[in-house]
């Protein structure tokens, strides 16, 4: 099981390098615009994939069925528990860091109050954002940038790329780093978690 995750880990990493999603993963890969956009324009494209494990577990699921709220709590449980998982936001428009944070933190807020996160993790999470984004304090987001978290057993990496520049790129060995990142795209409320999840029923 780890070498078969650690396989599918390196060849998304090179994936993801050339923004093209792997090949024929119809339950591996979700997709979604973000349209609830602060200046009411398209803001960024969402992608997200799992690991073999985590698509066989969403197939199992999802395979002739339609979406329900009942049946994507269940989807969402299991992205919870992914051993591996790379999301994806590519900005259609620029973005100060400010208006990022804001939306961060009321993510995060509506994953503790779901109970897919603790308190506790919702405060580590949150100050390791602030932190982890500090030095974008100026630029902000530009379009076409791209923010990529690859979510790992364990750690979570977080790279923002402007073309071929890496502007930030901070691995944290902290497992409710990781659970804080996939819960603040699939928890209740959250801006991402209809989007993407429904995106597994229109295949």
């Amino acid at each position: 099981m780890k070498s078969a995750l650690l396989v599918w880990l390196l060849a998304l990493v090179s994936a993801v390098g050339h923004t093209a999603p792997p090949a024929n993963d119809r339950y591996g890969h979700m997709h979604m615009l973000y349209e609830r956009t602060w200046f009411d324009v398209d803001v960024a494209n969402i992608d997200v994939w799992v690991d073999p494990a985590t698509q066989g577990r969403f197939a199992a699921l999802a395979n002739g069925q339609r979406y329900s709220d009942a049946l994507a709590e269940r989807i969402a449980r299991a992205a919870l528990e992914a051993p591996g998982m790379t999301v994806q936001v590519q900005f259609l428009r620029g973005a100060d860091l400010g208006e990022f944070l804001d939306a961060a933190r009321k993510n995060l807020e509506r994953a503790r109050n779901a109970g897919y996160i603790s308190p506790d993790t919702f405060a580590t999470a949150w100050a390791g954002v602030k932190r982890d984004f500090a030095r974008l304090a100026d630029r902000g987001f530009k379009k076409g940038d791209r923010l990529v978290y690859r979510a790992a057993p364990g750690s979570l990496q977080t790279q923002v790329v402007s073309r071929d520049r890496v502007l930030l790129d901070v691995t944290t060995h902290d497992d409710g780093a990781r659970r804080a990142m996939i819960a603040s795209y699939f928890a209740p409320r959250t801006d991402f978690r209809k989007g993407l999840i429904a995106d597994l029923f229109h295949r």
